[in-house]
């Protein structure tokens, strides 16, 4: 009786994972990115929406972290200013603006910083100004 696996057979098993492993690994960075890319579409709805209630009732916003808390692992958050950051590059910039038009929430996309922010671009992100009245 044999209690072993010859060279052969352990090798035909170790192309068989490496494979296995050649479309799972691609499937698995794509499954990633695509949950990345969900949360911080979210968190630009969840964080517009907030500045627009928060200015709305009080008619005046100091700094964005008072209307809105936002996970610091993702975003830089400054007083008037909110970053995502692709490999240490800004790709996203949430920004309070105020000009002789009125108060906005200024969304800028840099999408040449990273694999993030291009996939972000594709999926439908671009720049654009918020009033919020």
């Amino acid at each position: 009786m044999k209690k072993s696996f010859s060279l052969l057979e352990l090798i035909f098993a170790i192309v068989v994972l490496g494979i296995i492993a050649s479309f799972a690994i691609p499937k698995y960075m794509d499954t990633k990115d695509s949950a990345i890319i969900s949360t911080i579409k979210r968190d630009i709805l969840t964080v517009s929406t907030s500045i627009q209630s928060y200015y709305l009732i009080n008619q005046k916003l100091n700094k964005i972290s008072d209307a809105v808390t936002l996970h610091s692992n993702h975003w830089i958050i400054e007083d008037k200013k909110i970053t995502f950051k692709d490999n240490n590059k800004d790709c996203l910039i949430l920004e309070l603006k105020n000009d002789t038009t009125g108060v906005y929430l200024n969304q800028i996309i840099i999408k040449n910083s990273g694999r993030i922010c291009e996939k972000l671009s594709q999926s439908g992100v671009i720049s654009k100004k918020t009033s919020l009245y």
